[in-house]
């Protein structure tokens, strides 16, 4: 009683912050029809019922869960927005932006997909590579294709976990908050809570959230998103801006070592004030968004063009992404 029908896998409050004028028009880019429409913020990143499901014969929801835990990292990311700051947010603040960010990490429908997905890759595995199972097995009930509800009611348990099993990782990441401008905005994907790794001694494809070098990006707005990075970064970084100092005494951030660049970086680490992002390192931001997304984009202006290129030279981001089995 009193659920609502259409239940969203991107929190509404978040998708309004990318929507234009009083009824909230955002801008969408369909990855998988290479189409491009407006539409109302409440109309995208849904589905009728996608947290309900039945236990026992008993009908159960997490979408009253989970519109608790929106209302709370709503206020907090608007403290953020408010204040252009991270240094404002309070222990609590930030536990509360962790959980929330875990949740999110598991609530996509991405998350869902690929998680339905898993019997048959483990399967295909094992035929590839000749085992047996033996009928009546515990491997033989772990690789059947689960049901619809039996879907619903595991990766519901898995929601529920995840501030416990995810929020102290993120929170021993230093947080940057990133800027832009609407000129060259941020965007926003069904699946936006991403991840890259630069770092040489990982090997490819370690997107581990607690691998050394692990950057985790998420939007909160058109020109201010969250970055958590591995805390090897951040020293690299700091380290890099004192060999500057040192060398060219204290230059202000708007010199010709600024705004871009470490010393600028340096400091918006320090103090939580924005990092001013470049072009370049907005559509590096926006380039995980299209190639993490299930099939869906969301931009507060009718701009796909990078992700049109994208796709025409990496036809298989028209797809969600999956996991596989290496070897």
């Amino acid at each position: 009683m009193g659920i609502s029908k259409v239940q969203h896998y991107v929190p509404q409050f978040l998708l309004r912050n990318f929507g234009n004028g009083k009824k909230d028009q955002i801008w969408v880019y369909d990855k998988s029809s290479d189409r491009a429409f407006p539409t109302n913020a409440k109309n995208v990143a849904s589905e009728s019922r996608f947290y309900d499901f039945e236990v026992e014969g008993e009908q159960a929801s997490l979408e009253p869960w989970l519109s608790d835990l929106e209302n709370h990292a709503k206020s907090v990311i608007s403290t953020i927005l408010q204040a252009d700051s991270l240094i404002a947010l309070t222990d609590g603040q930030r536990h509360t932006l962790a959980s929330f960010l875990a949740v999110q990490l598991t609530r996509t429908k991405t998350f869902r997909e690929e998680w339905n997905s898993l019997p048959r890759i483990l399967r295909e595995h094992l035929e590839k590579s000749g085992a047996q199972v033996a009928p009546g097995s515990q491997a033989e009930q772990l690789l059947r294709q689960v049901t619809e509800n039996e879907s619903k009611e595991q990766t519901a348990r898995i929601i529920l976990g995840a501030p416990a099993t995810y929020s102290a990782t993120l929170l021993a990441k230093d947080w940057v908050l990133a800027a832009t401008t609407r000129r060259h905005p941020f965007v926003l994907s069904d699946n936006p809570l991403v991840r890259q790794n630069m770092n040489s001694r990982s090997h490819r494809g370690n997107l581990g959230l607690a691998t050394e070098g692990i950057e985790i990006y998420f939007p909160l707005s058109p020109t201010r998103a969250l970055a958590l990075w591995c805390p090897t970064i951040s020293g690299l970084v700091h380290r890099a801006a004192n060999s500057l100092t040192r060398r060219h005494g204290d230059v202000p951030a708007t010199s010709a070592f600024g705004p871009h660049g470490l010393l600028s970086l340096s400091h918006a680490l320090l103090s939580g004030r924005p990092a001013q992002y470049s072009p370049e390192n907005v559509d590096n931001f926006n380039s995980l968004q299209v190639a993490w997304s299930e099939r869906y984009v969301f931009s507060s202006i009718d701009d796909f063009a990078l992700a049109k290129e994208m796709l025409t030279n990496n036809p298989e981001l028209r797809r969600g992404p999956r996991s596989k089995i290496v070897g």
